[in-house]
């Protein structure tokens, strides 16, 4: 979780590890890209341990380093916003990593290191151990900042259980956060302007139709649904086009109550792989602020799979696109409680049969110039 991310917290939940062993501080670090879905780069993170053992690994939490001219005046907010996130999962202790800088025996690096270890002591929470490596690639150096003071050198992360599980369950590491931002960015400017002005037109001839059934919001969800389901066939079967036609159709269908309810449901269901490939494709292809619908859809879909980086990444694409997304406030809110997945997925299920959750909201007007 970075600053950015305004304090959202997501539980990361990787490959079944309950056989699985960490060996060696090097080998936590390099297990560290796999808990948070991408390489961090100049970050405090800490890893929530219990469980019977004490040592199982759970909630990881990510914050931007603040810049070295500014560590002794923003430590304190930085390392009490990281521990604030860790504490939701209920940690019995913590590992405390710092990655980024020049060396671990620089003063601030320990400084913050030090702050964060009292503000967790402070909750309860023992502190198993402090590391700072360089980054997390393979080589990279590290080393403790507990009184052994041990150093090394990073595996090929790659090479570890965690990773090798990590793989085999089709999780992706991304080379940065950067990179998940890039997967829900505009694909193309001009043809996402040019969509814009269709969808335009197309609400303002909706908004000027007398027919009774143009005014239902409900009219025509059988259709839309059956829109939405060939979407994700098509992506499930690797063949999906989005052209003009069919983005606008999408968008469309979206917009009706039902028919989002029952992507909603898509999200949980046989499809669901199929589906975050829709989501994913359709909100770099859709103009804002219809672009919130697909983005809080794919941020379902990764909360739901334990993804907790792609989700705060869509989670900001969809408020970007539609700021005061009534979907999108109720997720975060959902995240900022440190909500796991199947309770996410039961919050959805009661709201879906209570009809309480918020409904689609439709672009009101917005016409072209001349």
């Amino acid at each position: 979780m970075a600053s950015s991310d305004r304090l959202r917290h997501a539980a990361a939940e990787p490959p079944d590890r309950s056989i699985l062993r960490v060996r060696d501080p090097g080998e936590l670090v390099a297990a560290v890209p796999v808990l948070l879905g991408f390489h961090p780069r100049d970050s405090l993170v800490l890893v929530a341990t219990g469980g019977s053992s004490g040592r199982r690994l759970g909630l990881t939490v990510r914050v931007d380093l603040p810049p070295p001219e500014a560590v002794r005046i923003d430590a304190e907010a930085v390392g009490d916003a990281a521990v604030q996130g860790l504490l939701l999962d209920a940690p019995t202790g913590a590992v405390v990593i710092v990655v980024g800088g020049d060396s671990g025996a620089d003063p601030a690096c320990r400084e913050l290191a030090d702050l964060v270890s009292r503000l967790l002591e402070g909750h309860g929470v023992a502190v198993q151990t402090v590391l700072w490596a360089e980054s997390t690639a393979a080589g990279g150096r590290w080393a403790c900042l507990d009184p052994c003071g041990c150093t090394g050198t990073l595996p090929d992360p790659s090479s570890t259980p965690l990773a090798a599980a990590a793989v085999a369950g089709g999780q992706v590491v991304h080379a940065d956060r950067g990179e998940l931002a890039r997967m829900v960015a505009p694909a193309d400017a001009e043809r996402v302007q040019r969509r814009e002005t269709l969808l335009v037109r197309a609400v303002d001839e909706m908004l000027s139709c007398t027919d009774a059934a143009a005014d239902d919001p409900e009219a025509g969800r059988v259709e839309d649904t059956v829109v939405i389901d060939s979407a994700i066939a098509d992506a499930g079967a690797g063949r999906l086009v989005l052209d003009d036609d069919r983005v606008l159709a999408l968008a469309g269908a979206l917009a009706v109550p039902a028919v989002r309810d029952a992507a909603l449901l898509r999200c949980a269901g046989p499809e669901a792989a199929a589906a975050e490939q829709l989501w994913t494709a359709l909100v770099r292809e859709t103009p804002d602020p219809e672009a919130a619908e697909p983005a809080a859809l794919l941020a379902v879909s990764a909360l739901l799979r334990g993804d907790g980086a792609l989700a705060n990444v869509a989670l900001d694409r969809a408020e970007q696109a539609w700021p005061g997304h009534r979907l999108t406030g109720l997720l975060c809110s959902a995240v900022a409680t440190g909500m796991r997945p199947g309770e996410i997925r039961e919050c959805l299920q009661r709201g879906l049969a209570t009809g309480s959750l918020p409904g689609p909201q439709r672009r009101i007007t917005r016409r072209c110039s001349g």
